[in-house]
Order: structure tokens, then C-alpha cells, then sequence
């Protein structure tokens, strides 16, 4: 399921299409390409319809939860395919991206033992003996710091993709006709040594000195900003942050030997070129 939902469809976006560098040949056939993106979004709209129909058979049985598949359902507006684009853009917007966001968080804590030993302390005193929960996010400032730094150290997505430029406009001293694609290099404007003091450290303290407030941690431009902001940053944000908190708080984390050099590579999104390995040892509660 997750590969049918999530990595075919990141692969497709990233597919390169040579009609795209030669737009007056845009009317020669690349059925190579058509195939592998068109096999690849029926498989994904297999998936979701199974999905769907699984949940209309439960509700029949009154035997579903509340879900926001429910909600959709119970609109008699929705069309099968909008059905099932809304509940796959959840899946996607809500897997990959976060996936790797947290596994680099916890790449970054395992490699900075006094920085992990901070948020372990800070989540002690808030949650004393309890679980950490969602509802204890707001209280947790260093671990917002440490999700929103590792967001800006390690951009899950290092290139936005392209936007198109609908009239002539003049930006940074250049002049940008219309019709031109632009792409913003995320991380670059993350490592801008003008913006960021030793932008290639990890230190989620910089997000704790006051000069950020709720609203400029969009400055990563992880989740975009303004009418275009990500419509899941919320649900992204409390799904990594929610992660890491309770891995931190049942494990003391260390990395393996020879795992302290970062390395990833980029696809969509930067995902480690080696998965994250890891010595755990279980914390004590008292």
C-alpha cells in the first residue's frame, strides 16, 4: 500500500519528460514515459478504491470508527475520483515527507547526546511519569525547536517545484518574463549564511533566542507560506513531533559506529542514503 500510495507517486513527480526541454516537439509521443506514470496512478487509484469500499463495507456493519473518510462519505456531492483524491492527498502529504523529517530528527539527537539529554529533560518535567500526547505539544518548546530546525538543516524537500511566472515580473534585480518556470532552491535560502548564523550546524537553540515567533517559522519555507501554505503542516507537525517525543522518552538513543558523517541523497525528498541504525537502550520510569 505505501508503495502503490506514496513512493511510486513521489517517483512519478520527479520523472523527467524530454518534451519539457523542447516544447515545439511537445506533440511527439514518450509512451515510455505516459506508461510508467499512467500504471503507476492506476495502481495508486486501485489502492485508494479498495480502501474506500473496505470503509463503506464497515460502516454498513457498524462497525467504523469516526474517521475523516466518514466525513467525506456522508458528502452526496463527491464524486468517486474526488473521493479518493481527497483521502489519498492525506496519506501522501501525511507519510513521506514526515518519515523522513523524523528519521533525521532522530539522526541528529542519537549524534547530539547533550541536546537529546535537553529534550528528554524538558518532556520529564512537563509529562513527569505520564505519556507524552499531542496535548502536550504546545508545552514542549524545545522539541518544536528541534522539529523546525531539523526542517531547516535537512529540507525534505530541497527543490519546490516549479511555479509559473503568469506576467512580467522583476525579482532580486533580475527581470522574469512571462511564462517563464521558476523553482525556488529550498536549500540554499536554509544555508544562506546572511539569514542563518553557522547554518551548517544543527542547533535548534537558534529557534528559542525570540526572534521567532509562531508565524516566521515558515522562514525554512518548509511548508510554504502565505495562500500557499501547506494545507497539512498542522497535522505533519504533530505527527513528527508527537514521534519523536515519545521515542526520546522510552529510549536513550546512540548512534552506531561510524554513522556520524551525514549522508543523503535526494529524491522528492531527501531521504538518508542509508537508513538511520541505531543503539537503544530503554529508559527507566519511575
Amino acid at each position: 500500500m505505501y508503495i502503490a500510495t506514496v513512493e511510486d507517486m513521489m517517483r512519478c513527480a520527479i520523472e523527467i519528460d524530454w518534451r519539457d526541454f523542447f516544447p515545439y516537439l511537445s506533440w511527439v509521443p514518450n509512451r515510455s514515459y505516459e506508461a510508467r506514470v499512467f500504471a503507476a496512478i492506476a495502481r495508486k487509484n486501485a489502492v485508494m478504491r479498495a480502501l474506500v469500499k473496505q470503509q463503506k463495507e464497515r460502516i454498513a456493519r457498524g462497525e467504523a470508527r469516526k474517521s475523516y473518510l466518514d466525513f467525506l462519505l456522508a458528502e452526496s456531492e463527491l464524486t468517486d475520483e474526488q473521493l479518493t483524491l481527497l483521502v489519498w492527498e492525506v496519506l501522501v502529504e501525511s507519510a513521506d515527507t514526515t518519515l523522513v523529517t523524523a528519521e533525521w530528527a532522530m539522526y541528529e539527537l542519537a549524534k547530539n547526546p547533550d541536546k537529546q539529554e535537553r529534550l528528554y529533560q524538558e518532556i520529564r518535567e512537563v509529562c513527569g511519569d505520564e505519556t507524552v500526547t499531542e496535548d502536550h505539544l504546545p508545552r514542549l518548546p524545545y522539541l518544536n525547536a528541534v522539529f523546525h530546525e531539523t526542517l531547516r538543516r535537512h529540507s525534505a524537500v530541497t527543490l519546490l517545484p516549479p511555479r509559473f511566472v503568469h506576467e512580467d515580473t522583476v525579482l532580486a534585480g533580475y527581470d522574469v518574463p512571462a511564462g517563464t518556470e521558476v523553482v525556488v532552491n529550498v536549500y540554499a535560502c536554509n544555508m544562506n549564511k546572511e539569514e542563518w548564523d553557522s547554518p551548517e550546524e544543527w542547533a535548534p537553540e537558534r529557534f528559542l533566542d525570540g526572534r521567532f515567533e509562531a508565524a516566521s517559522m515558515h522562514k525554512t519555507l518548509a511548508f510554504g507560506g502565505g495562500r500557499r501554505t501547506c494545507a497539512g503542516a498542522r497535522q505533519a507537525t504533530t505527527i513528527a513531533c508527537a514521534a519523536m517525543a515519545r521515542f526520546v522518552q522510552e529510549f536513550a538513543w546512540r548512534l552506531r559506529e561510524g554513522d556520524e558523517d551525514k549522508v543523503d541523497t535526494v529524491q522528492l525528498t531527501t531521504y538518508k542514503l542509508h537508513p538511520l541504525h541505531a543503539h537503544l537502550t530503554p529508559r527507566r520510569r519511575n
